[in-house]
């Protein structure tokens, strides 16, 4: 049975989730077949997006240009790929697009649409 679980940063959380009824929720990425040097990719990006939060005034908090907003969906991009590649086939693994602000389910989604365009060589 494959485990169905999303990439999307929110703040002061793991940036995985699971999304299958029985397992909703943050996930922590020590707990999945992962490599380290993704574990801590996926702990430095959780870390970029807690850095733009205003505490004081959440509702306003974002990226300071968007260069940066760009880099950061850039790097989303790129660890999503990495993660359906470590975690494959027992897991689904999904994104939601800072920049479309949607699920993407699949690679193809992306490329058909020509919104997004990432290096997955990196």
């Amino acid at each position: 049975m494959t485990i169905n679980i999303k990439l999307m940063p929110d703040y002061c959380s793991y940036p995985l989730w699971g999304i299958d009824p029985d397992n909703i929720g943050d996930i922590n990425p020590a707990s999945l077949p992962l490599s380290k040097k993704t574990i801590k990719r996926l702990e430095k990006w959780a870390a970029t997006y807690d850095e733009i939060l205003k505490w004081d005034d959440p509702a306003s908090s974002g990226f300071a240009t968007v260069e940066e907003a760009e880099k950061f969906e850039r790097e989303g991009l790129d660890l999503w790929h990495q993660l359906r590649e470590e975690l494959a086939p027992n897991y689904e693994v999904r994104y939601f697009s800072q920049k479309l602000r949607k699920v993407i389910n699949n690679p193809g989604e992306l490329m058909a649409k020509d919104c997004l365009t990432v290096n997955f060589n990196s």
